[in-house]
């Protein structure tokens, strides 16, 4: 009997410190789909890291290494540099000034377009300048132009990184030279790339081969620049049509890195890779990663937001109870277009949809009030708010007054346990988001912990009592087994 117990309080602490990692656990949208065959095999990629994420849904499809391993990212940070320009609210005619502390301060050997100090380009111009040669000194005067000074810029970058997601990033200057502080990771790229997929003067610069700078104040002649990325280049054998374009980037502690856009049909990729040895290896993993995803993959309409038809009863509530008033009907913003594999059908997906049976007066348009959700393997692939298309507001006293006299007995609502949870606002209607979330294991373990709980509950409360009377912890066990009492036993 004895080790019975012990294997029952050994479990409730297996439970106790396993359960909380289950509650914890997300919904994710940041892993590949689980167990399928796909996963298991290895692209003949080089690189140390490698990641191809769907755009449409932030899904990643396939991984090479940690997609969270901090690493150094070289100039492939010129992106977020270019996000905080295009988010500044500058004009692309305004004129970015390059001070003396904007030129002289990078290496001479590192990349550069021959800014002097007292020269100025255009918004537009110093967006090329920084995405096709991957100039530093122009990087480090749009941070002087956005940010003030170079520091707080590169404050402002990482904290704009965490805004969006990328939490294992920290920037310490615009350009991406080496520094140790500086470091980022597969997917916090990824996020900032998808993010510049907004604006469609950046889709315009990387996907631009050359570009020409007119002559500025202290030069007379015209400045052709190339882009790095060979695959948006045509005479280059790495030319690609599927990519749109993207950022390369090399120093040595890095290795050569990139992150790139690509799109076929209805199919939107972000690639990124780092750590490769040579620089061959960024252009042919990206069209591996590319090449894979969009062989492998396709595009499934999991949920066609314009064919839901749902209305729900509106209730108001008073003194005398609650009576149903009218209707409000609910809609999805949002299709749920998901990027599966071709193997899988459709009809392996699940669809979930919670929503209230009622709302309380009043209520405004747009409320959330409920979601849908399509799963596969129990694993939530992509989700939908359900908002109220439209308001209901409450009845004058003596309008409901009239109708609860006209209404049949019938359509009065009861005050049961289900009335009161929704009496009071339609947001009491649900349960808290990890009980909606939470898989049948988890359920199962949270209610054997709770048994176990109160059964030792009840176990230290009759231990209590009988130490009341006098009774040491062994004289109460052997009481209960009815072998004998010893109220000589001292408890230790």
């Amino acid at each position: 009997m004895r080790k019975i117990k012990n294997i029952f309080y050994v479990s409730v602490l297996i439970l106790t410190i396993a359960l909380p990692q289950s509650l914890s656990a997300e919904n994710i949208y940041d892993e590949h789909l689980d167990d399928h065959p796909i996963e298991s095999q290895p692209l003949p990629l080089e690189a140390e890291l490698a990641l191809v994420m769907d755009t449409a849904t932030g899904h990643i499809l396939y991984i090479r290494g940690d997609m969270h391993q901090r690493a150094f990212p070289a100039s492939i940070t010129k992106i977020m540099t270019a996000l905080l320009l295009l988010e500044s609210g500058a004009d692309m005619y305004d004129r970015i000034f390059h001070s003396p502390e904007a030129v002289y301060s990078i290496p001479r050997h590192s990349s550069h377009i021959a800014m002097n100090a007292g020269e100025t380009l255009t918004v537009s111009q110093a967006l090329y300048a920084i995405m096709l040669p991957s100039a530093n000194d122009v990087s480090n005067a749009i941070a002087e132009f956005v940010g003030g000074d170079l520091e707080t810029f590169a404050s402002m970058m990482t904290q704009r990184a965490k805004e969006l997601g990328a939490t294992n990033t920290n920037f310490t200057n615009a350009h991406g030279l080496p520094d140790d502080s500086h470091y980022t990771t597969l997917y916090d790229m990824a996020l900032i790339m998808a993010e510049l997929l907004n604006h469609d003067k950046f889709l315009q610069v990387i996907n631009t081969p050359r570009f020409i700078i007119p002559p500025r104040e202290l030069q007379t002649q015209a400045l052709a620049i190339d882009n790095t990325n060979m695959m948006v280049r045509p005479t280059s054998h790495h030319f690609n049509l599927d990519i749109v374009g993207g950022k390369t980037g090399w120093t040595t502690p890095s290795g050569h890195t990139m992150v790139s856009y690509a799109n076929r049909d209805d199919m939107h990729l972000i690639a990124v890779v780092m750590g490769a040895g040579r620089r061959e290896v960024i252009f042919n993993d990206t069209q591996t990663l590319i090449n894979f995803a969009f062989e492998q993959f396709e595009i499934y309409e999991a949920f066609d937001a314009t064919s839901f038809d749902t209305h729900v009863d509106l209730v108001q509530r008073d003194a005398s109870g609650s009576i149903t008033i009218g209707s409000i009907p609910l809609k999805i913003v949002e299709d749920i277009t998901l990027n599966l594999p071709k193997d899988i059908s459709p009809n392996a997906l699940t669809k979930d949809m919670i929503i209230p049976s009622r709302i309380v007066a009043p209520v405004e348009a747009g409320v959330v009030v409920g979601r849908v959700s399509i799963s596969y393997n129990g694993r939530v692939l992509s989700e939908r708010e359900v908002i109220t298309a439209q308001g209901g507001d409450v009845l004058p006293p003596e309008e409901l007054h009239t109708m609860r006299e006209e209404a049949p007995q019938a359509q009065h609502l009861s005050n049961s346990i289900g009335s009161l949870l929704g009496g009071y606002n339609y947001e009491n209607l649900f349960l808290p988001r990890w009980v909606l979330d939470a898989t049948p294991l988890t359920i199962g373990l949270i209610s054997v912990l709770l048994i176990a709980l109160i059964l030792m509950a009840v176990k230290f409360l009759s231990f209590s009592r009988a130490r009341k009377k006098g009774l040491s912890f062994r004289g109460y066990s052997t009481k209960r087994s009815k072998a004998y009492i010893s109220k000589s036993y001292k408890y230790r």
